[in-house]
């Protein structure tokens, strides 16, 4: 929140020192200027105006001396440059050593407001006496920092240092730090709370805040009360520290509670115990531009914690995922260490522990005009059903090593058309082996493996047929906001064949085929599902056309994509990974999708990706999107998820400003196979200031297996900083 020492004031006076060594200033007011040659001294009276390059000094009175270089205004000063304006009683500036004062001044630039007692100094070290910073306009309910003094380190720091700082909602002091470093670029703090009424829950408030505690870290509290839960209390925290050579950032967030009430069933149909907590910790470390550390942790004590007490962590991620990962880049590879764990038992996770990798990337092969690339990886495997999947209840394990290798060779047939063989290899060894069952395709069978250790071959042969062709037409459309349209289409077939791995029985698959709507990997080296590779034998035909026209506004470059059409089409020789094979029956015209998107303006966006069984022109799937906003009045979205004998679900969200400060909320879910809506939520929302928004919401659900069929919440937030 404190940028706006340096966005208003700091770089006010930096654009304001420029100019006066650019241009002489001119002098103007309503009474006669007065002139003392023996001194070079200008004296306005009266509506007095100095204007230089752009800039205006406006006051009662102005004294300019000429030989020194010396303004000084007094009595309703004002100072107005390229959108910047600062109100003052008296202003100074030295223009010869870059110095200057001002005092009981005013300035500000939305949604930021600042007041001071005096400010001076130069442009690379300046301080603020008795600084109060305002997000919003000044009021009752305003956020604001009031501090002794704040200094700006200047721009290499990018920082400004406050003394005696105090953290206010109006006059209420809620925080106090005796010294605080500010980093221009970060929030000082954040705070969010939540209150209403369910059946499951009673009565419920729930709060999250942070703090600055030194200038790279802020922490804060989880603190939530429930009627018919108890207290739910934990830590949070953020951290974001930049140097010369690396960079870290992250955040933790935990809580706990001896849970009062029905806790209910886990995932697996296992009774929670009273004592429940989560634990989200994400960080990411960058050390120059070689090394990566990323890591994602989230335990909780059951299936079901957050979504009692935190469900924006559900909503986003629903099963939490655990691992580790560093990254060093090369000139031309990447060597990868990486590590995914289990803390939570009532989840199914295919366990490395870990895996290394070595990706060599795209490499000339001398003057041949091939490129190759290739990988080498060992992972340690490990799988646990035991409660998840009672019928196995067993333990799998392997050692993995797994080689790619890949050969390509682009070849220009004519300006429009390029060809491009391929061929590829990638072998993988298992060793140390155990498994109770075995894969038949795609199903599980209880037949123990034959052997503990076992080497996989199989070789990859195909090409890529790429054409391509545009047009321009000279189309103007200010409706649209089009300058020129460009029509680009982009034919391409692509031919893949992978050899008889022969593997049944023989691996312990971990890695399996996972369920996915998206259009199969071609590639071999590509695809992660390694225990679980089938032969594959089709060629995959595509039309890809996009519209574009030149990007529009200031700043912008390049061109900006009105449209996208795309067709694509499977043919399958051999039975394969299909994801369309429910039936067990292969179709040789495997899959047809379509995809279309529809952007011509920003107030209108719409999508729609089908997928379509060919032979029979079934629908198998269907996605929509679509949003549409009417200048500041409302904006609507409507989405549709479509797939066969298994999702219909539509969604709309609503949005209506009733005054400059209310508006409608209303959203909602309907399943179309049972005519019901799942979730609806009516809510009002109003903005307190310009720091505030509380919103009012009513939110109704059908055949909810935990959440009340009748909730109330009331939340109120700070706006984003």
């Amino acid at each position: 929140m404190l940028r706006i020492a340096r966005s208003i004031l700091f770089i006010f006076l930096l654009k304001l020192s420029l100019p006066l060594y650019a241009a002489l200033p001119e002098l103007s007011s309503i009474e006669p200027i007065e002139f003392d040659e023996e001194a070079q001294r200008l004296v306005a009276r009266g509506d007095a105006r100095l204007d230089f390059d752009g800039t205006r000094l406006q006051a009662d009175r102005i004294t300019y001396y000429q030989e020194f270089g010396l303004a000084d205004a007094d009595g309703n000063v004002q100072i107005n440059r390229e959108g910047y304006r600062l109100l003052a009683e008296r202003a100074t500036y030295d223009t010869q050593e870059s110095i200057f004062s001002v005092n009981l001044f005013r300035s500000g630039q939305w949604p930021f407001y600042l007041s001071g007692v005096t400010a001076g100094g130069t442009i690379d070290a300046s301080t603020v006496e008795g600084a109060t910073v305002y997000y919003g306009n000044p009021g009752p309910a305003t956020v604001n920092v009031s501090a002794e003094t704040v200094t700006y380190l200047g721009e290499d720091v990018d920082a400004v240092k406050l003394e005696k700082t105090t953290f206010r909602v109006g006059k209420y002091p809620v925080f106090y730090l005796p010294q605080y470093t500010h980093y221009i670029d970060q929030a000082p703090y954040y705070l969010k709370v939540d209150g209403g009424y369910s059946s499951d829950l009673g009565l419920h408030l729930q709060t999250t805040t942070l703090f600055p505690v030194t200038p790279w870290l802020r922490a804060g509290l989880n603190l939530d009360g429930y009627t018919e839960r108890g207290f739910l209390i934990g830590p949070t925290a953020q951290y974001l520290y930049n140097a010369e050579n690396h960079s870290i950032q992250g955040a933790l967030n935990t809580g706990y509670i001896n849970d009062d009430g029905d806790t209910g069933e886990d995932v697996l149909n296992r009774s929670i115990g009273q004592d429940r907590g989560f634990v989200e910790w994400r960080h990411k470390h960058h050390i120059g531009d070689e090394i990566t550390l990323t890591a994602s942790t989230g335990y909780w004590s059951d299936s079901e914690v957050t979504r009692d007490f935190r469900d924006d962590i559900y909503d986003e991620n629903r099963v939490p995922d655990n691992f580790i990962e560093g990254v060093y880049a090369g000139d031309n590879f990447l060597l990868s260490a990486f590590a995914r764990f289990r803390p939570n038992d009532f989840d199914l996770v295919q366990e490395r522990l870990p895996e290394v990798r070595l990706d060599v990337l795209p490499t000339p092969v001398f003057s041949t005009g091939a490129y190759q690339s290739g990988s080498v990886a060992y992972a340690r495997l490990s799988e646990d059903f035991d409660d998840n999947i009672p019928a196995i209840g067993s333990e799998s394990e392997s050692d993995r090593f797994d080689i790619n290798y890949r050969i390509e060779r682009p070849i220009a047939v004519t300006d429009w058309l390029t060809l491009t063989p391929l061929a590829g290899a990638r072998i993988t060894h298992y060793e140390n082996q155990k498994a109770e069952f075995s894969f038949d395709g795609l199903d599980p069978s209880l037949t123990p493996l034959d052997d503990d250790s076992f080497t996989r071959e199989i070789y990859e042969f195909g090409f890529d047929l790429e054409a391509r062709a545009y047009a321009i037409y000279p189309t103007l459309n200010r409706t649209w906001d089009i300058d020129g349209l460009r029509h680009v289409v982009r034919p391409v077939v692509s031919y893949r064949y992978y050899t008889d791995p022969d593997d049944e029985g023989e691996i312990a698959a971990i890695d399996r085929n996972a369920f996915d709507t998206n259009r199969p990997i071609l590639d071999l080296n590509e695809i992660r599902s390694t225990d679980q590779i089938e032969q594959e034998h089709l060629v995959r035909v595509g039309l890809e056309n996009l519209f574009q026209t030149r990007a529009s506004g200031e700043g912008s470059y390049g061109s900006r994509t009105l449209a996208a059409l795309n067709f694509y089409q499977d043919v399958v020789f051999d039975e394969g990974r299909r994801i369309d094979d429910r039936t067990k029956e292969e179709d040789t015209l495997s899959a047809t999708w379509v995809e279309f998107m529809l952007s011509p303006a920003p107030w209108l966006k719409f999508d729609i990706a089908t997928r379509l069984r060919t032979e029979t022109m079934t629908l198998e799937e269907m996605r929509t999107r679509t949003r549409l906003i009417s200048g500041e009045i409302w904006e609507v979205g409507l989405s549709s998820d479509m797939l066969n004998d298994k999702i219909d679900q539509y969604r709309i969200d609503f949005l209506y400003r009733l005054t400059e400060r209310h508006s409608l909320l209303i959203d909602s879910v309907v399943d179309g196979r049972s005519g019901s809506a799942l979730r609806s939520r009516v809510g009002l929302r109003t903005r307190l200031g310009g720091a505030w928004e509380l919103v009012y919401a009513l939110t109704f659900r059908e055949d909810s297996e935990r959440e009340s069929d009748v909730e109330f919440n009331i939340a109120l937030r700070l706006l984003a900083l």
